[in-house]
């Protein structure tokens, strides 16, 4: 399936889901869908060694994963500083997994 689609479509099930208002993911440090990021926070992105979650006055979900030789850097954004604690962060990580999943077919 189309990789653009597929990330798509799961933009729209966490922004229906989930508070996430915007969504960035980038590939091999180029931007393959949704809000540009700097060349700062990317760099700062790509040396975290796990999923991590930001808040200040919203709240960010950072992940990064591989496909084959592909480095994928993902951040999900929220208006809601409450938006990925507990329960909701499994329920988002478990979807990401499957996107995983999706776009290594």
């Amino acid at each position: 399936m189309n990789e653009q689609k597929v990330i798509k479509q799961f933009a729209e099930n966490m922004k229906m889901e989930f508070a996430v208002k915007d969504m960035s993911v980038y590939k091999n440090s180029e931007k393959l869908f949704g809000s540009s990021l700097d060349s700062a926070a990317i760099e700062k992105y790509l040396s975290l060694p796990c999923t991590t979650v930001y808040k200040d006055t919203g709240c960010k979900l950072v992940t990064r994963f591989h496909i084959s030789s592909d480095l994928y850097i993902m951040v999900l954004y929220s208006e809601k500083p409450d938006t990925f604690d507990g329960l909701e962060a499994e329920y988002v990580v478990s979807d990401i997994k499957k996107l995983i999943g999706k776009i290594g077919e």
